[in-house]
């Protein structure tokens, strides 16, 4: 049975007041919608948290925000890179619309390549002389459909800058899921201009002494106790350079995080690594973007 949930409500984190040294300043004023359904092979969830004023700073923020929605639904478990569907070409100021749009689009593809895929699974058991019917039907019973899980949501909120969260979870029948999305998105909480660039993209080699004692720490919070001089053993790298994360490193107020997605640099085992830089240690190898929003 089809279930669709539309839930329209300014966040706890909107309606808050943020205390710092410089006095009392209200939170960016959001809205979050929340959707989901499932297909006979496949379910699809979204929970989208977008600005809901209406002045300059707020309206490029959300802009952007709908893009980064387009760039992930627009082309879900497209392993070419193509895109599934025409972008919508309604009124953007009709959020839920807009949001219903690429919904029901993307469940569409779900529920097609799904289907697909089951129908492969079973033609391919079928081939089998020595699978017996009964054996046959069994595993196809339980064999588990697709998820995907689409999540974009504010993690930090400061009177110069606000970071969003786009990370999504993917499952197509394999032996496990994995995390998608773009990561944390900066804006300059004035303008509403992304910071395409939080750090120097060149800095890499400079700072391995922090990506070092980053992974090391965070190695030791999951109770694995690594030496700095044998880290590369817990590492895909090649060679004993650690890159910088594909995804950009977002500001909150104790310090730059970096998070580094699934079998980036580490075994799937591992997780996604991430760990806080200080920005006294960090500050020279920021933007002078990312430097302006943090008054460094």
């Amino acid at each position: 049975m089809k279930k669709i949930s539309c839930i329209l409500f300014t966040t706890a984190l909107a309606a808050s007041l943020l205390c710092s040294c410089e006095g009392i300043k209200k939170q960016l004023p959001t809205k979050t919608w929340a959707f989901s359904d499932t297909t006979a092979h496949s379910s699809l969830s979204c929970e989208v948290e977008l600005p809901s004023a209406s002045d300059k700073a707020s309206s490029a923020i959300r802009e952007e925000l709908m893009a980064v929605l387009d760039g992930q639904l627009g082309y879900i478990v497209s392993f070419e890179g193509t895109r599934q569907f025409e972008p919508y070409s309604g009124d953007r100021q009709d959020t839920e619309a807009y949001l219903k749009y690429y919904f029901d689009n993307a469940l569409k593809v779900l529920e097609r390549d799904s289907a697909d895929d089951a129908l492969q699974r079973e033609s391919y058991m079928r081939e089998d002389d020595q699978m017996a019917e009964e054996e046959i039907a069994e595993i196809l019973a339980g064999m588990p459909g697709w998820e995907y899980e689409f999540s974009l949501a504010k993690i930090a909120d400061t009177k110069d800058y606000v970071v969003f969260q786009s990370q999504d979870y993917v499952y197509l029948g394999g032996a496990h899921g994995g995390v998608t999305g773009a990561g944390g998105i900066t804006f300059d909480r004035k303008s509403g201009r992304r910071v395409t660039q939080v750090i120097d993209p060149g800095c890499a080699e400079d700072i391995q002494p922090m990506l070092r004692e980053g992974l090391t720490d965070y190695f030791a919070e999951g109770g694995l106790e690594v030496a700095a001089d044998s880290l590369g053993d817990y590492l895909l790298t090649e060679g004993d350079l650690i890159p910088l994360p594909a995804w950009q490193p977002y500001p909150t107020p104790d310090g730059l995080v970096f998070v580094y997605q699934q079998y980036e640099i580490a075994a799937y085992a591992f997780g996604m690594p991430a760990f806080t830089v200080p920005y006294d240690k960090i500050a020279a190898y920021l933007t002078p973007e990312a430097k302006k929003i943090l008054g460094l």
